[in-house]
C-alpha cells in the first residue's frame, strides 16, 4: 500500500506566529523548519509554505514596531516624561504664602532663607506669594493660589471652616504663646484695671495674639468690654509692630500685640522702652502653624513637614533661620490642637 503524505493545516493566526517567530531581524526570506525536512514532503507543498509565510513577514515586522511604539508611549506616561531623548516637564514650583503680621521688609528677611531651605528639600522652585492681609493668605490657601500657608491659630481655624485643609507644623513655641498687654508711660496706665476709659489698640481683626486672645482675656479675666469700655471703638493697627509703633506714639494710650514681635523690637532697639511698658502678659495658648490644602500630594505635604522638623540649633546652617523665627525646634501639629482657640472664638462672636 502506498502512504500518502497529506499536508498538515493550520489556521492563519497560527501561520503568522509561526512566521513571527522564525523571521531574521533584516526581514530576510523565511525558510520553515518543514521545507529543510525532504523526508515525506512533496516540493510544491514546501514551496507554497514558504510564499506564505514571506507574505506574512510584512505584518509581522508592522506590528512588532507598533507594540515598541506603544510601549515607548505607556513607559513617558508612567515616568511623567516625555518619549526619545526630548526632556522631562520641569516640576511645577511650590507657592506659599504667610499672614502679613508685621511690616514686608521684617516679612521678606523671615522668607527669605525659609524658601532656600525649602527648595532644597523639595527639589523645586518654591515660590514666596505675598498677600496684602490675613483674610486674603486665608483666600489664597482656600482658593488654591497657594499649596501650604503659614497662618495663625485663629487663621488656620478660618481655612478649616472653608476648605479641606490639614496643620503640618509649628514652632516649640507656638504651643504655649503669649499676648502682651503696652501702655504708654505719660497714659497713666499700671494695671490692666486702667485701661477702661483709655484708647486702645489691637493688631489685626483675625490675628490671634493681636485681637482674638486679648479680647477673650480682657473678657474673662478682667470684666472689660473692648466694645463699650474703652475710649471710643478699639483701633486696629493690622500689625504687631504697627501697634507698638501707635503706643510709643501717643496715638493710643495702650494695646495688646504678641510677645514674640515685642522682644525683637526691644532686642534691635526698634521701641523706646522709656515711652512704652509692658503691663500684662497672657495665659499661654495655640498659636502659629503651617497649613497645607488636604489636595496637595501626601507624600509632598510630608516632605514639607520634614524640611522643618529636620530644623536644629545644633546645626550652624539651621541657626539663623530658627533664630530669626524665634524657636529652637519645629514640632507637629495637629488638628485638635486648635480646637480650643475655635471655641473662643465661637463664644465672642468671631466665628459664626
Amino acid at each position: 500500500m502506498r502512504t500518502v503524505v497529506r499536508p498538515r493545516m493550520y489556521h492563519r493566526e497560527t501561520v503568522w506566529r509561526l512566521a513571527c517567530a522564525h523571521a531574521a531581524p533584516n526581514g530576510a526570506a523565511v525558510r520553515s523548519d518543514r521545507t529543510r525536512r525532504a523526508r515525506g514532503v512533496s516540493g510544491w507543498l514546501a514551496a507554497v509554505a514558504a510564499l506564505a509565510l514571506l507574505a506574512l513577514i510584512p505584518a509581522c515586522s508592522s506590528s512588532a514596531e507598533k507594540a515598541n511604539e506603544n510601549a515607548a508611549e505607556k513607559s513617558a506616561a508612567a515616568t511623567g516624561g516625555e518619549t526619545g531623548d526630548q526632556p522631562a516637564a520641569k516640576a511645577v514650583p511650590v507657592r506659599v504664602t504667610g499672614i502679613p503680621d508685621e511690616n514686608p521688609t521684617e516679612l521678606q528677611r523671615s522668607y527669605e532663607p525659609l524658601v532656600a531651605m525649602l527648595e532644597q528639600a523639595l527639589g523645586t522652585d518654591v515660590i514666596y506669594v505675598p498677600v496684602i492681609d490675613y483674610g486674603a493668605a486665608v483666600q489664597a490657601l482656600v482658593a488654591g493660589t497657594v499649596d501650604f500657608a503659614w497662618l495663625g491659630g485663629f487663621t488656620h481655624v478660618q481655612a478649616r471652616n472653608q476648605a479641606e485643609v490639614v496643620p503640618l507644623v509649628m514652632r516649640d513655641i507656638d504651643r504655649e504663646f503669649h499676648s502682651l498687654f503696652i501702655a504708654h508711660t505719660d497714659s497713666g496706665i499700671t494695671s490692666m484695671a486702667d485701661l477702661k476709659g483709655k484708647s486702645f489698640a489691637f493688631g489685626s481683626k483675625s490675628s490671634t495674639s493681636g485681637h482674638l486672645m486679648p479680647r477673650h482675656f480682657l473678657l474673662s479675666e478682667h470684666g472689660i468690654d473692648p466694645d463699650t469700655d474703652f475710649d471710643g471703638p478699639p483701633v486696629f493697627s493690622n500689625a504687631h509692630d504697627a501697634t507698638a509703633k501707635m503706643v510709643e506714639s501717643g496715638r493710643v494710650q495702650a494695646g495688646a500685640l504678641n510677645q514674640q514681635v515685642w522682644d525683637r523690637m526691644v532686642a534691635k532697639q526698634q521701641i523706646d522702652a522709656d515711652k512704652v511698658r509692658v503691663i500684662w502678659t497672657t495665659p499661654p495658648y495655640v498659636d502659629y502653624v503651617w497649613t497645607a490644602r488636604t489636595a496637595i500630594d501626601e507624600r509632598q505635604r510630608q516632605a514639607f513637614a520634614e524640611a522643618f522638623l529636620a530644623l536644629t540649633p545644633e546645626n550652624p546652617s539651621h541657626r539663623p533661620i530658627l533664630g530669626r523665627l524665634g524657636a529652637e525646634r519645629y514640632v507637629k501639629a495637629e488638628a485638635s490642637d486648635f480646637d480650643n482657640i475655635e471655641a473662643v472664638a465661637r463664644k465672642i462672636g468671631l466665628l459664626r
